[in-house]
This record gives C-alpha cells, sequence and structure tokens, in this order.
C-alpha cells in the first residue's frame, strides 16, 4: 500500500468524522438556546471557539464592535455562516467535507462501492443546501449520512490497512473533538447564565455526542458534572467516550508495522485522561484536557513521519 493512499484514507476518515462532530454540535446548541435565557454573542461565539479560530472569524468581520452588540438573529447568522458554510475556515464544515472529497481521489478502488456512492451522497446534498436559510435537516442529513458511510465501512469492508488508517483518523479526530467541547464547558463558568441552568449544558454536551440516553440507563441519580465527565472520558464501553477512542487507537496498532512507539504514546495519554475523578478541580481537567490534546497532536505527528512518507507500506 502506497503511503500517499495512506495518507489520504487518515485524511478522509479525519474529516468526515470531524463534519459530522460539527454538525452535532452546532444542532445541539440551537436546541440549547431555546430551553435557557443566554448572553446572544457567548452562547453561539463559543461554537467559533471549540471548532475554528476566534482570531480568524473576528479577522473577517467588517465592524468587530458592530457585531458584538448586534441582535441575535444576526449574531447567530454571521456565525453559523462562519462554522457551516465558510470554506476559508479551517473548522468549517464546508472546508471538512471540501478536503474529504479532495483526499477521496484514487481511492475509488480501496473503498466498498456502496460506502463511495454513499461519501458522494454526503457532499452532494450539502453542496445543494441553501446558504440562505440554516434549516437544521442540512445538519441532520450529514449526521445520518456520514453515520451511514462509516456503517458501511464497518460492515463491508476487508479487515487490512485501508480500514486501519480509516479507525486511525476516525478516532483521533473524535478524541480531539470530546475533549474540546469538554474543555469549552469548564471554562464557560463565567457565563451570564444562571447556575439553576448549568445541567441543562451538560445535558446538551451528552446530546452532542448521542450519548444522553446512554448516560441515563447507567446514572439513575441526578446529572451531574461530576458523573457526565466520568461518563464522557473514561467510560470504555462507550463509544464516544475518549477512553473508548484510545482503547481503539490502541487496537489499531496491532496491526500496523513499527507500531510500538504509537502503542507507549497511546498508554500515555490513556493513563493521563484516567486521572480524572469525583474531586478533579476545573484546573485540574483542564490540565489533563491539554496533555491529552498534545499527546494527539505528538501521535498523529508520529503517524505522519512513519506513515506518511511516500513510501509503500
Amino acid at each position: 500500500m502506497l503511503s500517499s493512499n495512506a495518507e489520504k484514507i487518515y485524511w478522509l476518515s479525519r474529516y468526515i468524522e470531524r463534519a459530522e462532530n460539527t454538525a452535532r454540535l452546532v444542532n445541539v446548541n440551537f436546541d440549547l438556546l431555546l430551553d435557557i435565557p443566554h448572553d446572544s454573542v457567548s452562547d453561539f461565539i463559543h461554537l467559533v471557539e471549540i471548532t475554528s479560530d476566534l482570531e480568524q472569524f473576528n479577522s473577517i468581520l467588517l465592524d468587530e464592535k458592530m457585531f458584538y452588540s448586534s441582535s441575535v438573529s444576526a449574531v447567530k447568522n454571521v456565525v453559523l455562516n462562519f462554522v457551516i458554510y465558510n470554506s476559508d475556515n479551517l473548522g468549517s464544515i464546508s472546508y471538512s467535507l471540501k478536503m474529504a472529497k479532495h483526499n477521496s481521489r484514487y481511492l475509488r478502488t480501496m473503498l466498498p462501492k456502496t460506502a463511495w456512492e454513499q461519501f458522494n451522497k454526503l457532499h452532494a446534498e450539502f453542496s445543494l443546501s441553501n446558504k440562505e436559510n440554516h434549516n437544521t435537516e442540512v445538519l441532520h442529513q450529514i449526521i445520518r449520512n456520514s453515520k451511514t458511510f462509516f456503517a458501511t465501512i464497518s460492515d463491508a469492508m476487508h479487515r487490512d490497512h485501508v480500514f486501519d488508517f480509516i479507525k486511525l483518523g476516525r478516532f483521533i479526530e473524535r478524541a480531539d473533538m470530546l475533549s474540546r467541547i469538554i474543555e469549552d464547558q469548564i471554562l464557560r463558568k463565567d457565563a451570564k447564565i444562571p447556575k439553576y441552568y448549568e445541567n441543562l449544558q451538560w445535558m446538551s454536551i451528552l446530546k452532542s455526542v448521542n450519548g444522553f440516553e446512554s448516560f441515563k440507563k447507567i446514572n439513575k441519580g441526578e446529572l451531574r458534572r461530576s458523573n457526565v465527565l466520568d461518563f464522557m472520558v473514561k467510560l470504555k464501553e462507550f463509544p464516544r467516550s475518549i477512553i473508548f477512542c484510545i482503547n481503539r487507537l490502541i487496537a489499531v496498532t496491532k496491526y500496523l508495522p513499527k507500531s510500538e512507539n504509537l502503542k507507549l504514546k497511546l498508554i500515555k495519554i490513556k493513563k493521563q485522561a484516567a486521572k480524572l475523578n469525583e474531586k478533579s478541580t476545573d484546573k485540574q481537567i483542564l490540565v489533563m484536557l491539554d496533555l491529552l490534546q498534545l499527546g494527539l497532536i505528538d501521535l498523529h505527528l508520529e503517524i505522519e513521519e512513519k506513515f506518511f512518507n511516500r513510501s509503500p507500506i
């Protein structure tokens, strides 16, 4: 297998997972803003802070002061255009799907036909969506189509190195996004929202990772910050927890050549995440998340150096 193809497969997977995660996050925040009183700016701006670059966002504003004092609908439209449709924004859904399409070139024979068709459907439906009307159905389409793409890969694909690099890209991207969502919630303590509504925010986070129903099944008591964090970080049976993602990545290293160092890096990241407990302070959680994100960056650089150097794998 050529390293150039391995790189394309890895990034195809990352970008599709990123588009789905961003769609989930934006969609859930639509619902949350209907339920709680809010500061019109901060509750939209935090979408930029999680998924994109706030400095880049501010640079596109013609009048920054006017924007930050604008009406709710004006703020919402500008932020959603940036996060969903602005292809110059490296964290937008549009950019993710554009780059997924770019990396899909020359991979037709490496993926099941049904997976290829599903990816084309995902890209085409988004391309035809109405940029002027921020309909949540567009976000639901992205979520449905990306889930179907990965389900097709899982059910119809031979377990080879192509499958391994799809998993590498998918679970690195998912773990990174989970850490950013949790980090944002911890940092938002100064938001102008009554403490009474804090649990609604944690509930929205569970919904953004499609985990609310699973959480309720194993947590019969009150929804609290501590048990939500334990669920999202440490529950190894939940597919959208950080530990689950790391365990899947560790499993992939068994099938890749000369990957012992990758496994050691992953074990180190897992030990950092496992330090979270009920007594962890906000500061300790933020330090853990920073180390986890740095660990994932280091892991990516190791994969890039080891496998994407244009020689056969």
